[in-house]
């Protein structure tokens, strides 16, 4: 027996420490090493471009570290 629930998704929300900001990445982005995707920076209240450097677990929630194409910086975001 197979049982499917319907769920809304949700945006993942998180923070940039070094340039005290909130993130959120929305629905339909696949954040994966290698993938672009958009996100939302509070800060600059702007979507922004990324490239996925890395992704791993830490205390507290995920560490993703970007590219940001916008900026042309490295970037590194805890969601939550």
């Amino acid at each position: 027996m197979v049982i499917l629930f319907s769920t809304k998704s949700k945006a993942w929300s998180g923070y940039d420490y070094n340039l005290k900001t909130e993130i959120d990445i929305g629905v339909g982005n696949i954040v994966r090493e290698g993938s672009l995707i958009q996100f939302y920076d509070s800060k600059d209240d702007n979507f922004r471009t990324a490239k996925v450097v890395s992704i791993q677990s830490v205390a507290g929630g995920t560490e993703i570290i970007v590219f940001d194409l916008d900026s042309k910086k490295e970037r590194q975001f805890i969601m939550n």
